[in-house]
């Protein structure tokens, strides 16, 4: 699998590096957002079939043209708004409507599959797992980089999908709601992994390299 990565890497890097000179973004890489920066989101599948690719796999690629038209506000985001009716409202997960709403992707998944879960039980386990990495997420204060939770993990891969839109914006993927979801609670910088690039962007990028 790092093969994969790393081969990825190597051609959007060495094209970036070509294009924009030392400083370009690279795949995959580690960048720190504010949350405070943080407004907006696109649905990952929206975004992918108006650039024709799936949005981790076009990690650190610069991009003339944005899809402004895109953009929704955090309020549509369901699973953001049942992680924060639990975690910060004190819902149950029923209540905050999150066990309906994984049950009603399981019906429509062509798989019978959603987050790896099948079945109620299969559900609410998940979610009785995330109470457990949110409370030691709360209780070490940040979130973990994905090195951190997986030693030799290729950079950022896998981590909450950031990306930068006009001016600078960190515009959230739609990939690691529910850390992206609990980094917005922690309100501190917290890691992600990179993902598509505005070109008006670039100057911004020294900025988001930096923790603090």
């Amino acid at each position: 699998m790092a093969i994969k990565y790393k081969l990825r890497a190597f051609w959007i890097d060495a094209f970036n590096w070509l294009r924009f000179g030392p400083r370009a973004p690279r795949y995959a890489e580690r960048i720190w957002v504010n949350p405070a920066h943080c407004s907006r989101y696109i649905e990952a599948a929206d975004l992918a079939d108006y650039f024709g690719s799936r949005v981790r796999q076009m990690s650190g690629k610069v991009v003339s043209d944005w899809p402004v038209s895109l953009e929704q506000p955090f309020e549509n985001h369901p699973k953001l708004t049942y992680c924060w009716s639990r975690w910060r409202d004190g819902k149950s997960w029923n209540d905050a409507g999150a066990i309906d709403f994984m049950l009603g992707r399981i019906a429509v998944s062509p798989t019978g599959v959603t987050d790896q879960c099948r079945t109620p039980d299969d559900v609410q386990r998940r979610f009785e797992t995330l109470d457990k990495i949110w409370a030691n997420v709360r209780n070490g204060g940040a979130l973990p980089s994905r090195g951190e939770l997986v030693p030799g993990n290729f950079r950022e891969v896998g981590g909450v999908l950031m990306h930068i839109g006009p001016g600078g914006e960190p515009i959230f993927s739609g990939a690691g709601c529910h850390r992206f979801a609990m980094a917005l609670m922690l309100d501190k910088p917290f890691p992600a992994q990179i993902g598509i690039v505005h070109v008006s962007a670039l100057g911004a990028l020294s900025g988001l390299r930096s923790r603090s």
